[in-house]
């Protein structure tokens, strides 16, 4: 039987500022939802409102969930039904699967089922008893979310364009209320995350160069962000990172891919340069334009901290400090070209601890590394800022001496040589004294390379261990021969 060709539309109406209200001021998504569907099914007259939603999708499949539910008598009711909850719909279901491509487009599909053919969409709505159906898709961010359903199991209706106009509010009151319901999901996860890590949003707005960051960043606790300006953008970046952040933000861009990591120091509330790592998020315009660049800065000071360990453990002697072998190759190799091509100063001192496994043996290896920490404190307070103190062995030591000529390099030499010999360590019981071996040799023309350069040093250190010790000895190539 046919029924009335159009409901109270005065009365759906105010069935949906109800509803509205139960969404937006009262439960909110998803315990809203029950009570706008039980308002529809009221005012409708329908059997049951229901609502699915998509929950995976491929070029042959859907797969949906019947999730929610008013029926205005228990025998016509779904929920619980084990063959609609995650049910799967293959393309070879040739009627439901027209219907889901008009769902997917935004339209809406009303069908009364007896005019329906034969079919496995028409028998499984006889089985739920429905004589007439209305469906409209609910659409989040340009896609089906899912579907509003309005089954009358007692009649055959049609509706009309009013009544399905005014039910397409309903699927974007609940589109709103999704997002709603994501953002304070999302907003839960962020606190959560802020628990652990200190970071803050940012959006650059391309258009009006400025910048929009969280009020996280803002000593004020501008609960809304603020905008800054480039200008003001830049000087909280530190100097030494300005230009290379530029540079990895105009990269970023052009070569087109989606997202962006980059790690900057910038001037925090504690009034200290922090490192951070600036994430971000690129959005394109179909023809590759540029539309939307945002995303989050978190702090990464512990992670640089351990980092930077790292990098001094890979280039540093872990009992004393100061540069390993592999650091000294590198800069010997470096000073030896600037040296060769370019016409630098420079010397090499090569030391060595006289008789130090005697202190070994006595004191211990305890004594011994103290030994050896005393003595690089006594060389660092002789040294220049841009010499290389190393350590290349257990008692053997390396200075590089850029710009310095052998005068020089026998002045600073001798300078460590008597430090060391007028030192006394004391302990409980007596004092250690010590003295060292020093070979030295300054780059010439000659010279071959580094390796060569070493080995004159080598040599020179050699006879001063011969010669009686604690004593410095130059290298001169025809004294040596």
């Amino acid at each position: 039987m046919k029924g009335p060709e159009v409901h109270d539309t005065t009365d759906l109406l105010n069935a949906i500022a109800r509803g509205a209200e139960a969404l937006f001021r009262g439960k909110g998504w998803p315990e809203g939802r029950e009570t706008l569907l039980a308002e529809l099914g009221n005012v409708a007259g329908v059997s049951r409102v229901w609502l699915l939603q998509v929950i995976g999708r491929g070029d042959d499949y859907i797969i949906q969930d019947y999730i929610a539910e008013w029926v205005s008598n228990p025998r016509y009711r779904l929920l619980g039904d084990e063959s609609i909850s995650m049910f799967r719909t293959a393309s070879s279901d040739a009627e439901y699967w027209d219907v889901h491509e008009l769902r997917k487009k935004g339209k809406h599909y009303s069908v009364v089922v007896s005019e329906l053919p034969d079919c496995p969409f028409r028998q499984l709505l006889d089985g739920q008893e429905v004589l007439s159906m209305l469906t409209i898709p609910i659409m989040v961010d340009g896609r089906q979310w899912g579907v509003l359903g309005l089954d009358d199991c007692e009649r055959e209706y049609r509706w009309n364009e009013s009544e399905v106009a005014l039910l397409r509010t309903v699927s974007s009151l609940l589109t709103n209320s999704i997002l709603r319901a994501r953002v304070h999901s999302h907003q839960k996860q962020f606190d959560i995350l802020k628990r652990f890590n200190d970071w803050f949003a940012w959006e650059f707005d391309l258009g009006r160069m400025l910048l929009w960051v969280s009020g996280d960043l803002s000593e004020k606790e501008e609960r809304d962000g603020r905008y800054l300006t480039m200008r003001r953008t830049f000087r909280m970046v530190h100097p030494q990172d300005r230009r290379a952040l530029v540079r990895a933000v105009n990269a970023h861009i052009a070569s087109g891919e989606k997202t962006f990591r980059h790690d900057v120091r910038l001037y925090g509330a504690d009034r200290e340069w922090n490192w951070v790592e600036v994430i971000g998020f690129l959005e394109r315009t179909e023809s590759g334009e540029v539309y939307q660049f945002a995303g989050i800065v978190v702090d990464i000071r512990k992670r640089k901290s351990r980092e930077m360990k790292l990098r001094r453990q890979a280039h540093s002697d872990p009992l004393t400090g100061v540069a390993n072998r592999r650091t000294l190759d590198q800069r010997l190799t470096y000073y030896c070209d600037l040296a060769e091509n370019n016409g630098l100063e420079l010397s090499v001192l090569l030391i060595d601890f006289d008789r130090f496994k005697q202190i070994n043996d006595t004191w211990g290896h305890k004594v011994g590394d103290m030994v050896l920490t005393e003595f690089v404190r006594l060389c660092e307070q002789c040294l220049r800022g841009g010499d290389v103190l190393s350590r290349i062995g257990g008692e053997e030591f390396v200075v590089l001496l850029p710009g310095a000529d052998c005068s020089s390099a026998i002045r600073v030499g001798e300078r460590i040589r008597e430090a060391v010999e007028d030192l006394s360590l004391l302990l409980e019981a007596g004092s250690i004294a010590f003295t060292i071996s020093i070979g030295c040799a300054t780059w010439n023309n000659g010279v071959g390379g580094p390796d060569e350069f070493m080995e004159q040093a080598d040599k020179a250190l050699y006879t001063a261990k011969r010669s009686g010790r604690n004593r410095l000895v130059c290298h001169h190539p025809e004294v040596m021969e």
